[in-house]
């Protein structure tokens, strides 16, 4: 950091990782361009800032890393680490296998992931949720989407836990070992898909594999790298979102009771959650060039947060926005991102989560936290650990 800019908050300070919604509010309202007290950067708090440098990428590159710090063993993978119209070709594939009518003909199988690990759970009257159901779920949901055998999409998600606890502990040592681990099984997966190809509509390595830029086809280990993201980004976000929700369910009895009788309601109960429990805090870009915002001028090469739970808590956009309301209508929250890097898998996501919460509140009578939940800290928010007891469900 420069001499001559003072931090406005310490993202691993005791405040901070009490309630760092209690946080982002006080620098949404006496500094939306904030400094942040460790690896040099900036983060945005206000709603129409990340909208605005979310869709100019000239301005706000993703070239050169999307994260907070930035990721000691992360290579340039796409389609993330690239910026249009380069990250179009890669991402197009994608889009293909992700589209709505792809993910609605994969929810009867999504769900008998979810109801396999809830009942799992249920039946032992609760335990620690993360690690026990909502990690393995996410793991096996994404796995369905590379087509592998059980064994090894549950290895992958032995290995991808291991990341990212490593990750989340600052430990670079334990998460380079895991993520070379997880490169050697996508190159595996890679070699495979080049001999017996799947349908690339329903394939993530084969679909790479099919994509042309300047008809020439992706390197394998381009691919292979793009996978080993795809794994990681398709299983933080909506592990932590399903622990978040589950948390505020099982402090709101009264809400349980409700989406039990009317379980409809869920569809808007999920995008109110995305709304305050956005996982992502540390999602950034880099200046290209030097760049003023709110009288604050951010220096080229200064990696910018993009602060997606400080936006939807905005109340420039959102009225009573510390508030769980789920008529909220619209609710233009930010829990998915903005512009050209929106997330491809906004509905796989919506759906793995909301199956979950189904298949939880259907199964139980009722369900409380046991223990005070550990909270996972900068640059991801929800819970790492959340001790959960539940009533099963009475035979009816």
């Amino acid at each position: 950091m420069t001499e001559d800019v003072v931090a406005d908050f310490d993202p691993l300070d005791d405040e901070f990782a009490r309630d760092p919604h209690k946080v982002w509010a006080r620098l949404r309202e006496t500094c939306p361009v904030a400094r942040g007290a460790r690896w040099g950067f900036w983060a945005l708090t206000r709603y129409d800032d990340i909208v605005s440098a979310s869709s100019r990428p000239g301005t706000f590159t993703s070239a050169q890393g999307i994260v907070v710090p930035a990721n000691p063993v992360s290579g340039r993978r796409a389609p993330l680490h690239f910026d249009p119209p380069e990250h179009a070709r890669y991402r197009r594939p994608l889009n293909a296998m992700l589209r709505d009518e792809r993910i609605a003909e994969r929810e009867p199988r999504i769900r008998e992931l979810a109801v396999e690990h809830v009942q799992r759970f249920v039946d032992r009257r609760g335990g620690e949720l993360m690690f026990e159901a909502a990690s393995p779920y996410v793991g096996l949901v994404f796995a369905e989407f590379l087509n592998v055998p059980r064994e090894l999409a549950e290895r992958i998600g032995a290995m991808g836990e291991r990341f990212e606890t490593a990750q989340a502990h600052f430990d670079p040592a334990a998460a380079e070992a895991e993520n070379q681990a997880l490169y050697a099984v996508c190159r595996e997966i890679v070699a495979e898909r080049k001999v017996a190809p799947h349908d690339p509509e329903l394939d993530a390595a084969s679909a790479l594999l099919a994509t042309r830029v300047d008809g020439e086809p992706l390197d394998d280990e381009l691919v292979a790298g793009s996978l080993r993201q795809l794994l990681i980004a398709a299983h933080v976000a909506p592990t932590a979102l399903i622990g978040s929700a589950v948390l505020h369910l099982a402090r709101d009895p009264a809400l349980q009771a409700t989406l039990r009788e009317q379980p409809a309601r869920l569809v808007a109960v999920v995008e109110e959650l995305l709304r305050l429990y956005a996982p992502n805090q540390g999602f950034a870009r880099t200046a290209t060039h030097d760049v003023e915002i709110r009288g604050r001028t951010i220096r080229a090469g200064e990696r910018v947060a993009l602060v997606l739970p400080a936006a939807n808590r905005d109340p420039e956009l959102f009225a009573e926005p510390e508030s769980f309301r789920p008529d909220r209508d619209p609710n233009p929250h930010l829990a998915f991102g903005h512009g050209p890097h929106k997330c491809p898998g906004a509905t796989a996501g919506r759906l793995e989560v909301r199956l979950f919460l189904e298949e939880l509140l259907a199964r139980t009578e009722s369900f409380e936290v046991a223990a005070d939940p550990t909270m996972l800290g900068w640059p991801v928010f929800g819970p790492e650990l959340l001790p959960l007891s539940c009533a099963p469900r009475a035979p009816r």
